[in-house]
C-alpha cells in the first residue's frame, strides 16, 4: 500500500516531471510544503506573492498531477504559513525517472512524516544553468581551501565588490555633485578632507564609497585604501582594548593612505568609539591624507555626535544626495535590464521609473519581480503584467491608503477645497491637482479605474486612464506645474503629497 508520505514525494515527482524541473525548483523550493490529507491537497507557502502566483500559474498543474498519483480528484488548497522562512531543513529533489519505487519502505522500517520540505531556489532567484553553475575556482597561492568552499565564497565577495564601480553608477541632477567630489577623490585630487556623502536610504551612497576604493586602488596599486563600515571599526576598537591589538588597530586606521567610513550615524551614542574615530581623524587629516564618510543624516542632523567631530567634518567637504529623478531612474532601470538580460520595452521602462520613486534597490526589486511573474506565465513581459507587478509590490511597502487620505494630501499640498477637486471645473489649478490625485489613487489604494472615477466627480473610466496617462507623461517630460500660485517641477509635487500622505 502506497503511504501518505510516498504519495507525496509522488507528486512532487509527477509535477516536477509536468512543468519542468527548472520551474519546479523556481517555485516550488525550499520555502515550500505539500501535504496530502484526506480529498485535500495543502501546498504551503512563506509569503502571499508566491501563493498567489502558484494559484494563478500552477493550480491546474498540481490537481493533475495528484490525480494521476492517488487515483481521484483532490481539491487544491494554498495556505500561507511564514515559519516555513525559519526551516532549515532541505531535502533532494526527487528523479522523476525513480517515482515507480517510491512506494518501497526505507531500509530501516521508519516512514518519513506526511509533510515533505521541497528543496531549491528561492522563489525569485533566478535559477543557474548547468555551464554557469560549475564555475572553476583558482586556489589562492599558499593558501590551503578545503573543497574549494572557501575560494568559492572569496570569489563571490570579489563578484560583489566588482559591481560597485564608478563607471555603473547612473549620474543625474541628484548625485552629479557627489560624483563629480567622488571622481576627484579616487583620482587623488581631491583638496578637501574629510568629505562626507549624506542622502536617505537607497540613493547609492554605498556604491559611490565603494567605487571611491576601487578606482583609487587601481590608480595607486601602492597605498592603502581600506573601506569599514561603522559597526566593523566600532567592533576592531572594542576586540582591540579588550585584547592587546590596540597599536595595530590604530596602525591600520591612522596609515591608510585612504581611510572610507560607511553609516557615520552608528556611532551616536558610543563615546570612546566616537572619541577613537576623532582622534583618527586628527591624524590622517594632520598627515595629509583622505579621510571620506558616509551617512544617512545631514551634518545638522549629527549634532549627538558631538561639537569636536562636528567641526572636524564642516571644515571638510559634504555632498547631499537626494532621491533619483524619473531620468537616473530611467537609467538604472535601463542598465538593470541589460544585466539581467531582459526583454523589456522602453514604454514599460518609463512607467516603472514613474511609479517608483525609490532608489536602485527598489527599481531591482521590480525587475525581479517581473521575471518571475514572466517565468511563471510564460509569457513576456508586457505593461499590463507591469502595472500588475507594481501595484502588488506598491501596496506590500506602504500602509493601506483610502482614496479620502488621497484627497486630503493632495489638497492640502495645493492649497484647494475638496470640493473643488471633485467639481466640474476644468482650470489649470485645478485640473492638474485632480489628476495627480487620480494617479495616486491608483498607486497608492486597491481602488479600479471606475472607483476612482466615481470618487473624484463622478468621471468616466475612460477619464481616469488617460489622467494616469498624463501624468507619466508629465513625469517622463520633468514637466513644470502649478502649487499654491507657484511653478513646481512635477515629480517635486508628487513627493510633497506622498509626504502628506505619510502624515495623514
Amino acid at each position: 500500500m502506497v503511504t501518505e508520505d510516498c504519495q507525496v514525494a509522488a507528486v512532487r515527482a509527477k509535477l516536477a516531471d509536468r512543468i519542468g524541473l527548472q520551474r519546479y525548483g523556481l517555485w516550488f523550493g525550499s520555502q515550500t510544503e505539500l501535504s496530502i490529507e484526506a480529498d485535500c491537497v495543502t501546498v504551503r507557502v512563506a509569503s502571499a506573492f508566491v501563493r498567489d502566483c502558484l494559484r494563478k500559474y500552477f493550480a491546474d498543474d498540481v490537481r493533475s498531477s495528484s490525480q494521476a498519483v492517488v487515483g481521484r480528484d483532490l481539491s487544491i488548497e494554498f495556505e500561507i504559513e511564514p515559519a516555513l522562512v525559519l526551516r532549515k531543513s532541505r531535502q533532494a529533489l526527487p528523479e522523476p525517472a525513480k517515482s515507480a519505487d517510491l512506494s518501497r519502505p526505507n531500509s530501516s522500517g521508519d516512514r518519513s512524516p506526511s509533510t515533505v520540505t521541497m528543496p531549491c531556489l528561492d522563489p525569485l532567484e533566478k535559477p543557474a544553468d548547468d555551464k554557469s553553475s560549475a564555475k572553476k575556482i583558482v586556489p589562492t597561492s599558499g593558501t590551503s581551501r578545503p573543497n574549494g568552499v572557501a575560494a568559492s565564497s572569496a570569489s563571490k565577495i570579489a563578484a560583489a565588490r566588482a559591481e560597485f564601480t564608478l563607471s555603473r553608477i547612473v549620474v543625474g541632477p541628484s548625485n552629479e555633485y557627489a560624483y563629480r567630489a567622488a571622481e576627484l577623490t579616487a583620482y587623488g585630487r581631491q583638496q578637501a578632507s574629510p568629505v562626507l556623502f549624506c542622502g536617505p536610504t537607497g540613493v547609492g551612497k554605498t556604491h559611490l564609497l565603494r567605487g571611491i576604493q576601487l578606482e583609487h586602488r587601481r590608480r595607486f596599486p601602492r597605498t592603502r585604501a581600506i573601506f569599514l563600515t561603522a559597526e566593523q571599526f566600532t567592533t576592531g576598537f572594542i576586540e582591540a582594548l579588550r585584547g592587546s591589538g590596540l597599536p595595530s588597530f590604530r596602525q591600520k586606521c591612522r596609515g591608510a593612505d585612504l581611510l572610507i567610513v560607511d553609516d557615520l550615524q552608528f556611532f551616536v551614542g558610543k563615546q570612546r568609539t566616537i572619541e577613537e574615530l576623532q582622534h583618527t581623524v586628527d591624524t590622517i587629516l594632520a598627515e595629509g591624507r583622505q579621510f571620506v564618510l558616509g551617512s544617512d543624516r545631514g551634518l545638522a542632523e549629527l549634532r549627538a555626535l558631538g561639537p569636536e567631530l562636528t567641526s572636524r567634518l564642516a571644515g571638510g567637504l559634504t555632498c547631499e544626495i537626494s532621491p533619483p529623478e524619473f531620468a537616473t531612474r530611467f537609467g538604472i532601470l535601463r542598465g538593470l535590464r541589460d544585466e539581467m538580460q531582459l526583454s523589456i520595452d522602453h514604454d514599460v521602462l518609463q512607467m516603472i521609473a514613474s511609479q517608483i520613486t525609490a532608489g536602485a534597490r527598489e527599481l531591482r526589486g521590480a525587475l525581479h519581480r517581473l521575471e518571475a511573474m514572466s517565468f511563471a506565465s510564460n509569457q513576456p513581459i508586457s505593461r499590463e503584467m507591469a502595472e500588475e507587478a507594481l501595484r502588488e509590490l506598491t501596496r506590500q511597502c506602504t500602509r493601506a491608503v483610502r482614496l479620502a487620505d488621497v484627497q486630503q494630501a493632495v489638497c492640502e499640498v495645493f492649497g484647494i477645497e475638496p470640493a473643488q477637486l471633485r467639481s466640474d471645473r476644468k482650470g489649470r489649478s485645478l485640473h492638474e491637482p485632480r489628476m495627480l490625485a487620480m494617479w495616486l489613487a491608483r498607486k497608492y489604494t486597491r481602488a479600479v479605474w471606475s472607483e476612482i472615477g466615481q470618487f473624484f466627480g463622478r468621471r468616466s473610466h475612460s477619464t481616469v486612464i488617460s489622467a494616469h496617462h498624463r501624468v507619466e507623461k508629465l513625469i517622463a517630460e520633468q514637466a513644470v506645474i502649478g502649487v499654491n500660485d507657484q511653478k513646481c517641477n512635477v515629480e517635486e509635487a508628487i513627493r510633497r503629497v506622498e509626504a502628506a500622505l505619510r502624515t495623514a
